[in-house]
């Protein structure tokens, strides 16, 4: 391959191509990876992206009779967050993530529709992001008659533009059911 290089021929810019190739060929040898740079604040994509989603919460007929006997809500709560860029990993949290925002909603009634706006995302941190936002939603009981959670919930973790725009359905159940649950979106 360096035999390739100084046998180029040219007026005087082989002399600097030829060194310039040299590296980069040298880099590729050895493994060397690129370094993304950060992007701009402001810079469209995933700044742009739309956060906001709804959500209709059912509930098992078990459950629905116990929590409305005990009087007990349910707490919808929604974590954004995405993959540092090797720029921002100084920013991560302790898995390595960069924390955008929570969201929060309680139902006193459930079951029923809930509306996420994303509105508490720092959108200047999406900047920080390799890829667009992701969303984690669980769903748990308001803990007004119990001090522990009495249900499972099918549950959201993934990017939110997979459910940005649109109502996702997610079914809860008295942990006793033993019901699978489902992960969204899929």
């Amino acid at each position: 391959m360096f035999r390739r290089l100084r046998s180029f021929k040219g007026n005087g810019v082989s002399r600097l191509i030829n060194p310039i190739l040299a590296l980069l060929a040298l880099s590729t040898m050895v493994g060397a990876q690129p370094v993304p740079a950060k992007a701009p604040e402001g810079a469209a994509g995933a700044g742009d992206a739309q956060l906001g989603f709804d959500l209709r919460i059912l509930l098992s007929q078990k459950a629905a009779e116990d929590l409305a006997r005990r009087g007990e809500g349910i707490i919808v709560s929604a974590n954004y967050y995405g993959t540092p860029m090797v720029a921002a990993r100084r920013h991560a949290n302790a898995a390595g993530m960069i924390d955008l925002g929570e969201e929060t909603r309680t139902l006193s009634k459930p079951p029923g529709s809930v509306r996420l706006t994303g509105d508490p995302v720092d959108r200047k941190k999406i900047g920080w992001l390799q890829e667009p936002p992701m969303v984690n939603v669980n769903i748990f009981t308001a803990r007004r008659s119990s001090p522990d959670n009495l249900i499972s919930c099918d549950f959201i973790d993934g990017p939110v533009a997979r459910v940005a725009g649109r109502t996702t359905t997610l079914t809860c159940s008295l942990i006793g059911e033993n019901r699978e649950v489902s992960l969204y979106p899929r």
